[in-house]
């Protein structure tokens, strides 16, 4: 089920030549009114259809699913190279050499030197004969293409952003959230980077944000049953109301009884576990049953979230929002958006003409259950409204012959999202770029 290329690990660099979705230019960031977000209403709640408590897949077979998810989650134990991701140290170490020979700019538009390039990834240098080491994440954790928190661009354009919006840091891979297991392989020369895979995504992120883990913490926290977040942003506080880490919607934890089971870093760099009980409605057993009322509390609470490409700022992109969505039901998707489209069944759009296609995606889509992708972009499907078919998803927003008429936010909209817009070049709408619908569930039920 999981098939992570290098491409992946690429994907930060080149999203501006091969994602199409995600090119903007300076365009003016007046407020965009799109017609479609006054007609559709933007709270999930309006498209629960007439049994929302009905199982959308039997939970037997969700539990199926969920094991699958806890082999992929605790991947990074159980191996002792990059195979499990169908990597190489080899791909990953020419890349970053080929990395550190390109020009790249600076949020103030001016040119970083290459020396200085130079000198952050020989802070870098990766082991490829190293054994790891199991770790865990005990904070929100940046992943990075090379150990530097320095956001670089690609371009003036991209370093200017939307009016100082929506800029695309081509260092920035992902965002790993507290309580996911590591491979930790290296230490950069000044000991402030580690250079770790999880269970979907490789590169380096602070060591302050990461801990060693012993055999029995690993046990207690593979064979331990687990909880599932199910609130955003849930903020972990001490006695003293000090703020110790957020979660976002998604994390997977192991529980005992009514409390988690959160990593902290100990002096010694060894993780320990802290009890913590959350509120209610903040967290529930992993899996959650798959129901139509659980998926639109689940979209509510990513409803609205700002766009962060690769999890800038602590915000998702449109592939991190469908993998948090999915993995509170026990799937497990692959971060990026093409390796998404691969999961599951698949039915191919791109010969079906583009006033075809509404009528395939109601025959066969199930709401809540089914992706539709396009080159550098995927939704969810969550069904009709007046007729029309509807999607949840994060996105940057639609194509001008200027630039881009920003949405930059979750949001519920029709595949014809900024067809009003009078300087929208042809064929540019979803509906004229979908190229498949994605059922990552396999029994799912029919409509």
């Amino acid at each position: 089920m999981l098939n992570i290329k290098i491409i992946y690990f690429v994907l930060t660099l080149f999203a501006h030549s091969v994602l199409p979705l995600c090119i903007y230019t300076d365009e003016a960031d007046a407020a965009t009114r799109f017609a479609d977000l006054d007609r559709f209403p933007q709270s999930a709640d309006a498209y629960l259809p007439m049994e929302p408590d009905e199982l959308i897949s039997s939970f037997s077979n969700q539990q199926i699913y969920s094991e699958e998810y806890l082999r992929n989650y605790f991947a990074p134990w159980q191996n002792d190279d990059l195979s499990y991701l169908d990597l190489s140290f080899e791909k990953i170490m020419n890349f970053q050499k080929i990395t550190a020979g390109k020009q790249y700019y600076t949020a103030d538009g001016k040119v970083f030197p290459r020396a200085s390039l130079s000198k952050i990834a020989s802070n870098g240098i990766i082991d490829p004969n190293a054994t790891p080491r199991s770790g865990i994440v005990v904070s929100l954790a940046d992943v990075r293409v090379l150990p530097t928190s320095t956001p670089l661009y690609s371009s003036l354009s991209f370093a200017k952003g939307q009016n100082g919006r929506l800029k695309l840091d081509v260092l920035q891979v992902s965002t790993i959230k507290p309580g996911e297991p590591l491979a930790i392989f290296c230490s950069s020369v000044d000991s402030d980077w580690l250079f770790v895979a999880t269970g979907a995504v490789v590169g380096w992120i602070r060591a302050k944000n990461a801990a060693l883990m012993d055999d029995d913490l690993k046990d207690t926290y593979m064979y331990s049953p687990h909880s599932v977040i199910i609130r955003d942003n849930l903020q972990i506080t001490d006695q003293n109301n000090k703020i110790l880490c957020r979660i976002k919607l998604g994390a997977v934890l192991p529980r005992d009884g009514g409390d988690l089971l959160l990593p902290e870093r100990g002096k010694s760099g060894m993780a320990v576990l802290r009890r913590y009980t959350p509120a209610d409605g903040a967290a529930a057993s992993f899996p959650v049953p798959f129901t139509p009322r659980a998926a639109a509390a689940v979209m509510d609470q990513l409803m609205g979230e700002q766009y962060g490409w690769g999890g800038m700022n602590g915000f998702r992109d449109c592939s991190s929002m469908t993998r948090d969505y999915f993995s509170v039901f026990g799937v497990w998707l692959p971060r990026n958006s093409g390796d998404q489209a691969k999961t599951g069944a698949v039915i191919p759009l791109s010969n079906t003409p583009s006033e075809g296609r509404p009528g395939v995606i109601v025959s066969n889509a199930v709401p809540y259950a089914t992706l539709i992708h396009m080159p550098g972009h995927i939704m969810l499907y969550i069904g009709l409204y007046d007729g029309v078919p509807v999607v949840f998803h994060n996105t940057w927003g639609v194509r001008t012959n200027s630039g881009r008429a920003v949405v930059g936010r979750a949001v519920v909209s029709g595949l014809r999202l900024g067809e009003e817009l009078p300087n929208r070049p042809a064929n540019s709408l979803l509906i004229d770029r979908i190229d498949s619908l994605v059922f990552p569930i396999a029994n799912i039920r029919i409509k």
